[in-house]
């Protein structure tokens, strides 16, 4: 019944008193006010407030001037919500209210809408002119906190609200729990505590991802109801066409998408990145253009690409096929870097200068060898390399400052600066051949902008595999003599990728240590993986390159701890996984023990391969898989001292290892160019842009040949439509030039799910079922000759030193075919001046039939002075 109807249940009014009135109650007076108003004005209370809000009156407008100020809100607000409480307390009054409140908020949505106009100041986004750091993730995140705080807050607001509201009572639920009731016994022994621990990452990144997961469930909603009033407020949606299209999505789930207003139809996203593409195709041409790069021109790293592209219906002019293919980018100049070099020995003519010595230059075998510090250096190497292991494994130090360090000593480290990277166009030519790295070359000068006088007129640094190498100098020893710049190419300085470096001598320094699986007794390093229970059927494919420096490196670090297990007498003890602390001299004396009596030089010459074959077998590889693994780190380290060191051991173990045929030419060649013949800015230049750190962290540098192969693989697997046959249009015009950004775009999916982006060197660790079973191997085996009169017979890999070899065929090489050497002086190639004789050139540049000679081994040579 309504209030305005008082009067008929009012009781009959009594003649006051004079000493009643004092005693009157607030309710009476309102009851005498509204009688008051009815009997006097013909007003009901609901008529006298209006009258009161809405009168044109000077005196009433300034009563009422605070109802809406700050001032008097709170007790406008007091009254709202009693009325509310008087409205809803029948279910017909609680309906009345939430149409009033719906309709309150439909209008106030109505008015909330994003600008019109074209982006930045508006917030449409046409696929035609968009740039690409539109799809920048913090650009990404501008536009969602405009949208949310400026355009949209009532709705955002009122989500987050519900949401929170929500989410409190749903933690509150679920963390109640009875004070009465004890916590589970874990029926696997494991202790509540410690199962608690394993869990907490799991719970704490829940919790802190809630608040990143509702926030973007109300600014999702926000963009898509702008996105459905207004089909031009299109931020969020043009942003996940092209994220769904690098994420793989099918074109059925993105129509659906498109349909609830996530994302554009998938033409939006083709037009997109064909306009993305385009500019950054423009953003190429300016980063390699003169005026940009004054001093140096970018480095280029480049790389095949074979894809298959295969059809299900077969038909004349409609099959299965290979496309063959090269990519690549462009490293810009560190200015860092730039700025500690003397810049006058970065140009195309100190280059020349210094090839022009060449002729003259006289190689002796001891341009590969280390010096004294260096050999010291590479002790400290094998003594990091034991530490690491008797860290991990066995024992731990008091005194970590007085303890072997389990990182050797830093020579030159690169600046781990992010590198500035523009991806090239993929291009239909393949450099397997002379004649294809000519096609590419004039694809690449073509995208970057230049003439052919422009691209030949500064010095021209690339990076690529052997093969790549091999076929340029083959196309410029076609072309020579040849009086045209840019038909000569003589500004090319080619540079063998330290990745692919790395992976063909690991594989041939695990051939010729693997041994003969088929036979139980052989003590090859298959015996060794199959005990840690890695496949050991056949050596590890080089196309699987982290799974053979892996296990490569766990069969060295196994064998190692063996060794230490040795020098403990603790070799029959079983492995628990316990890594207890010793005393830090006890510690260091243990390391030092194992490294003169198993890794030293002094200990591999005290081994006769006849009176005990199986410890020179082991000694052997121990030396051989340090310089593997020392790489590996001293690449991930950013150390390119160290790999340089390393480097120049391959150069010598090269000319004995078997199937390395180009390498042993080609590798002592860079070593010579890096550290001989060119200029010290100009090498240091080199040397600093063989390895980057994609993320910019210390110690997670790659090589540059690696990055790329990193990018082959998204563009080959991730975003090649195989399903449907191979688009080679697809993958040079969409994908190729915005791989950075596409990449980027998929990584942000976890950074918008509240998680962080957790860049960790994945730690090869061996398990304590493989190391135990790896003790009994070695045990039974005898691999160290502990015991000589084992009647037991085992086969050991017929492993030569290919140091003392190596070092040992240069010199039958100097003295009886080449003194000069000169097979390592080949393929430099230089501009010479007006009237320059070029017969030393042509010698130099002569070609030998076969590079590949065998000598006579020697092994009863004495015992080199090189100290490894």
């Amino acid at each position: 019944m309504e209030i305005d109807d008082f009067q008929s249940l009012s009781p009959p009014k009594q003649p006051r008193s004079p000493q009643a009135a004092p005693s009157d109650t607030l309710p009476t007076k309102i009851v005498e006010f509204c009688d008051f108003l009815k009997s006097n004005y013909n007003l009901t209370p609901k008529k006298f407030v209006v009258a009161f809000l809405t009168a044109d009156h000077d005196t009433l407008a300034f009563r009422r001037r605070y109802w809406g100020s700050s001032t008097g809100w709170p007790s406008t607000l007091d009254l709202i919500q009693t009325i509310k409480k008087q409205v809803t307390k029948t279910q017909k009054g609680q309906d009345f209210w939430r149409e009033f409140i719906k309709g309150e908020a439909i209008q106030i949505l109505d008015k909330e809408k994003p600008p019109t106009g074209n982006y930045p100041d508006g917030c449409f986004q046409s696929s035609q002119t968009v740039e690409p750091s539109f799809f920048d993730h913090d650009a990404a995140c501008i536009r969602e906190e405009s949208m949310i705080k400026h355009h949209m807050p009532f709705l955002f607001d009122t989500l987050m609200g519900t949401l929170q509201s929500s989410d409190e009572m749903q933690t509150s639920t679920n963390t109640t729990v009875d004070p009465d009731t004890e916590p589970p016994s874990d029926p696997n022994g494991v202790d509540m505590d410690e199962q608690e621990m394993m869990e907490m990452d799991g719970t704490q990144y829940e919790n802190k991802a809630i608040p990143c997961r509702i926030k973007k469930i109300a600014a999702t909603i926000c963009a898509q109801v702008a996105f459905a009033k207004n089909r031009r407020c299109n931020g969020l949606q043009l942003f996940n066409s092209v994220r769904f299209m690098a994420g793989n999505v099918s074109e059925a789930v993105n129509d659906y998408l498109h349909h609830i207003g996530l994302t554009s139809s998938r033409q939006t996203a083709v037009r997109a990145l064909i306009s993305s593409s385009a500019r950054a195709g423009r953003g190429l041409r300016t980063s390699s253009s003169i005026k940009n790069n004054p001093i140096i021109s970018p480095s280029i790293c480049i790389d095949n690409l074979d894809i298959e592209q295969r059809v299900h219906t077969h038909g004349v002019g409609h099959r299965s096929m290979m496309f063959h293919g090269t990519w690549g980018y462009i490293h810009k100049p560190n200015p860092s870097l730039l700025a500690s070099l003397d810049h006058s020995q970065l140009t195309l003519e100190a280059y020349n200068r210094a090839l022009s010595e060449i002729p003259t230059l006289k190689i002796v075998p001891s341009m590969f060898l280390p010096t004294a510090e260096e050999d010291n250096h590479f002790e400290l190497v094998m003594k990091s390399q034991i530490s690491c292991v008797m860290r991990q494994y066995i024992a731990t130090p008091i005194n970590n400052k007085s303890a072997i360090p389990s990182n050797p000593p830093e020579i030159d480290l690169i600046d781990c600066s992010p590198p500035d990277i523009d991806m090239l166009k993929l291009m239909d030519a393949s450099d397997n051949s002379a004649d294809g790295v000519g096609q590419v070359l004039g694809s690449i000068i073509q995208q970057l902008g230049l003439t052919a006088d422009e691209f030949c007129s500064r010095l021209q640094i690339m990076d690529g595999d052997l093969g790549t190498c091999q076929n340029i100098n083959s196309l410029r020893a076609l072309r020579s003599p040849s009086s045209y710049a840019d038909h000569a190419l003589l500004n090319i300085t080619m540079q063998l990728g330290s990745s692919h470096t790395l992976w063909n001598i690991s594989q041939n320094i695990l051939t010729s240590h693997f041994g003969d699986p088929s036979k139980t007794n052989d003590l090859g390093t298959w015996q060794y993986w199959h005990a840690l229970g890695i496949p050991s059927d056949k050596a590890a494919s080089k196309k699987d390159f982290t799974l053979m420096m892996k296990s490569i490196e766990k069969a060295h670090e196994a064998t190692i701890f063996y060794c230490l297990r040795v020098i403990m007498q603790t070799e029959n003890e079983p492995v628990n996984g316990d890594v207890h602390r010793i005393a830090t001299d006890e510690w260091n004396d243990i390391i030092d023990e194992c490294y003169s009596q198993f890794l030293s030089p002094q200990a591999r010459r005290n081994v006769s391969k006849a009176e005990s074959p199986k410890l020179h077998s082991i000694l052997i590889r121990l030396h051989d898989f340090a310089t593997i693994v020392e790489a590996n780190r001293a690449m991930k380290a950013g150390d390119i001292g160290r790999l340089m060191n390393m480097w120049k051991i391959w150069s010598i173990m090269s000319q004995a290892l078997t199937g390395l045929v180009n390498y042993r030419s080609y590798l002592p060649r860079m070593v010579l160019l890096l550290t001989h013949i060119l200029p010290p800015s100009l090498s240091k230049y080199i040397r600093h842009n063989l390895l980057i750190s994609p993320i910019g962290r210390p110690n997670h540098f790659v090589a540059k040949d690696y990055y790329l192969e990193c990018q082959n693989y998204m563009l080959k697997f991730l975003y090649n439509r195989s399903g449907v046959g191979t688009q080679i249009s697809t993958l040079q015009d969409l994908f190729s030039l915005n791989m950075t950004m596409l990449r980027s775009m998929y990584l942000s999916l976890k950074k918008e799910k509240g998680t962080h982006l957790i860049h960790q060197s994945h730690k090869n660790i061996i398990t304590v079922l493989s190391l135990e079973n790896f003790l009994r191997m070695a045990r039974n085996n005898n691999i160290l000759d502990q015991f000589p009169l084992d009647s037991s017979t085992n086969i050991v890999p017929d492993c030569k030193d290919t140091l003392h070899l190596g070092l040992g065929r240069l010199q039958d090489e100097i003295s009886r075919k080449d003194p000069k050497l000169n097979r390592f002086k080949m393929h430099f190639m230089w501009e010479t001046n007006a009237g320059e004789s070029d017969k030393s050139i042509e010698l130099v540049q002569e070609d030998p039939r076969n590079i590949d000679f065998e000598t006579a081994e020697n092994e009863d040579r004495e015992s080199s002075p090189f100290e490894m």
